[in-house]
C-alpha cells in the first residue's frame, strides 16, 4: 500500500489522538486493575492493512512516542511494537480477505503475544517490574479489549 500526503496526515493524526487518549483517559478506567495498551491495539489494526515494513515502522513510530512518555528505558515499546507491527503485516494478506472475527481474533493473538514479548525484553535488560507483575493477566485484559474494537 502506497501512502500519499494525505494519508500519511490522517494516519499520524489517529495516532496522535490515540496516543492522547491512553495517556489521559485510559489509566482512569482499568479493566481488572490493569491499564487496556490502546496504542498496541491501534498498530496492530493498521499494520493489517499495511505491509511488514510499513507495519514495523508504524509500530517504531507510535512506540517510540510512548518511550517519550512512560518510564521504562528508551526503545524497549519501539521495539516490541516495531515486532507487532511486522508480525501483522505479514499476516495481513491472509486476515484482511477474511472476516471480522478472524480479524479479532490475530489482534487479540498478537497482542496477547506483544505483551509477553514484552516482558521478555524486560527480563532481558533486568527490570524486575515488568515480570513481577500478572502477566497472564495483563495479556488477557489487552487480548480482550481488542476484541470490541477490532
Amino acid at each position: 500500500m502506497t501512502f500519499d500526503s494525505r494519508a500519511t496526515s490522517r494516519l499520524a493524526a489517529i495516532l496522535f489522538t490515540v496516543l492522547l487518549i491512553q495517556i489521559a483517559v485510559i489509566p482512569h478506567f482499568r479493566v481488572a486493575g490493569y491499564v487496556i495498551d490502546l496504542p498496541l491495539i491501534a498498530v496492530l489494526l493498521i499494520s493489517l492493512r499495511l505491509s511488514a515494513p510499513n507495519g514495523a515502522l508504524t509500530g517504531f513510530l507510535v512506540g517510540i512516542a510512548i518511550d517519550l512518555v512512560i518510564h521504562t528505558p528508551f526503545g524497549m515499546t519501539a521495539l516490541t511494537f516495531s515486532l507487532a507491527g511486522y508480525a501483522a503485516g505479514t499476516i495481513s494478506s491472509q486476515i484482511v480477505e477474511r472476516n471480522m472475527a478472524t480479524r479479532a481474533l490475530a489482534v487479540a493473538l498478537l497482542a496477547a503475544t506483544t505483551t509477553t514479548i514484552f516482558a521478555c525484553i524486560g527480563a532481558l535488560i533486568g527490570l524486575e517490574y515488568v515480570t513481577r507483575r500478572e502477566l497472564g493477566a495483563i495479556a488477557l485484559v489487552t487480548a480482550g479489549a481488542s476484541l470490541p474494537i477490532t
